[in-house]
């Protein structure tokens, strides 16, 4: 507690200890105030209309206190008294405004943080044809108003918690009390209760503290930027994690086929939701198994193929100095390099230089001789394929097996193809997500859930997934 008529001495050695902070002193019927505040990080026009404008015309007979200052004179909404000096920095640091009063054992906290954000655009990587157009940006009041936009259901829960020890940022969890299930609830708090690191400056941080370590490679924590999106999962019963200072909200938990789902699939024909949802699921096989189909074929079993074009293929691999295996580690080593450039390169530049870039390599090494034409196909195929997952954070432990599977191949032929696939197939099947088996409702299989999956008909989902193991269960 900070000593009555001591501010002054109190107000010296906050200045000299914070870099940049403003002391404001006035003196009202014989009364010292101080009011302290960081210039970058205050509304000024909010502080000085309903902070120290209200002060200066204070003409009362009660003398001046902090709980009457509270009460009775300022105009700012968001406003409390404190007594314990220890919070003060952190305060001032957060973005409020000290009001010190002599005489007064209490100083008065008010929320001035003025916030510079971006306005609520149009989303850049759940890009979608009947999709809103609202995405989430930086500002976690902003993206918090989008979620209550939508649902205004008063069993909507809002968790705050403060992660970081210098950043102090804030994190909001969010969920329906009624319907999710209180055990991952419970552990999502937990861990963002003890996270202790220095700062948090984007949710990809919190999204590796609460994945599960044994299956890191592939994705637990789903991403959305979008508002609607972030908001279905909350009505299925899963947590939303919005951070300060990031645009992409997190969802948990999540399954390995809803990686593979869109908003579009539900608000479209349910049948060609169908469609393209197997679509997706054969692109993301193809962009992990082509090349190495490539390598076996070429290396291993050629007879598979018709007679005609196995000379064919011979023929437009005469002057290729290298095996299938390293023609195929190549090949996809320079597509990973492309996909790299374009993503640092400027937005104005990057897709020209992108295809530029993969139409000259490709010509150039088919006519230089150091692939075949075949290959160049096969690899613009694996290409397109990725960018076909919805989710792209799905496609990086996608894109990392896939050279995997070319090498297995490339020594083993067909039996390191299948021995790659099985162990893939193993480890993606013993991750447990919050204790929710990862490929449910496949493995463990539930026939409902699945066809409530495949079909995403709103008119007749009347259950929320079993698999979840929700309080509610019933949507209507």
């Amino acid at each position: 507690m900070v000593e009555q008529d001591n501010y002054s001495s109190k107000v010296e050695e906050l200045t000299r200890n914070i870099t940049g902070l403003i002391s404001r002193k006035l003196v009202i019927k014989e009364k010292e105030i101080y009011i302290l505040y960081i210039p970058q990080i205050t509304n000024r026009d909010g502080l000085s209309e309903n902070i120290i404008k209200p002060l200066l015309q204070y003409d009362g007979a009660q003398t001046l206190t902090a709980e009457l200052i509270i009460n009775s004179v300022i105009y700012i909404d968001d406003v409390f008294s404190e007594n314990d000096e220890n919070k003060i920095i952190n305060y001032i640091v957060s973005g409020k405004s000290i009001v010190f009063i002599s005489g007064d054992s209490r100083y008065i906290v008010a929320n001035t943080l003025k916030i510079e954000k971006r306005n609520i655009q149009s989303p850049e990587i759940e890009s979608g044809i009947r999709s809103p157009k609202d995405a989430f940006n930086e500002n976690l009041d902003s993206n918090l108003s989008l979620i209550r936009y939508r649902i205004k259901d008063p069993s909507l829960k809002i968790d705050y918690y403060i992660v970081g020890r210098r950043t102090k940022t804030p994190v909001a969890v969010i969920y329906l009390e009624d319907v999710a299930n209180s055990n991952y609830v419970t552990e999502i708090k937990k861990v963002l209760g003890e996270i202790d690191i220095d700062g948090v400056l984007e949710s990809g941080y919190i999204q590796k503290f609460i994945s599960n370590k044994s299956g890191l490679l592939f994705p637990q924590v789903g991403i959305s930027e979008r508002s609607d999106t972030a908001c279905a999962n909350i009505l299925e019963g899963k947590v939303c994690i919005i951070v300060e200072g990031s645009n992409l909200s997190l969802i948990a938990p999540k399954n390995f086929i809803e990686f593979l789902d869109a908003g579009d699939d539900h608000y479209g024909n349910s049948y060609a939701g169908i469609l393209f949802k197997f679509l997706r699921f054969s692109s993301l096989m193809v962009a992990l198994t082509l090349s190495s189909i490539y390598v076996v074929v070429v290396a291993f079993h050629p007879d598979i193929l018709p007679a005609h074009y196995i000379l064919t293929l011979a023929a437009s691999r005469v002057g290729v100095p290298v095996n299938a295996l390293i023609e195929s580690i190549m090949m996809e080593s320079i597509l990973e390099l492309l996909r790299e450039a374009n993503l640092r390169l400027p937005k104005q530049i990057g897709s020209s230089i992108s295809i530029v870039g993969t139409i000259v390599i490709g010509q150039a090494a088919v006519f230089a001789g150091l692939v075949s034409p075949l290959m160049v196909i096969i690899v613009a195929l694996s290409s397109m394929a990725s960018f076909a997952v919805t989710d792209y954070t799905l496609m990086n432990p996608i894109r990392i097996l896939k050279f995997l599977m070319i090498i297995l191949s490339g020594i083993f032929g067909i039996f390191g193809f299948v021995m790659g696939l099985t162990i893939i197939v193993i480890k993606v099947s013993s991750i447990e997500n919050f204790g929710i088996p990862y490929t449910a409702p496949v493995a463990s299989f539930g026939f409902k859930d699945l066809k409530d999956y495949v079909m995403s008909e709103p008119t007749k989902d009347n259950d929320r997934p079993r698999f979840l193991y929700l309080k509610n269960k019933k949507r209507k």
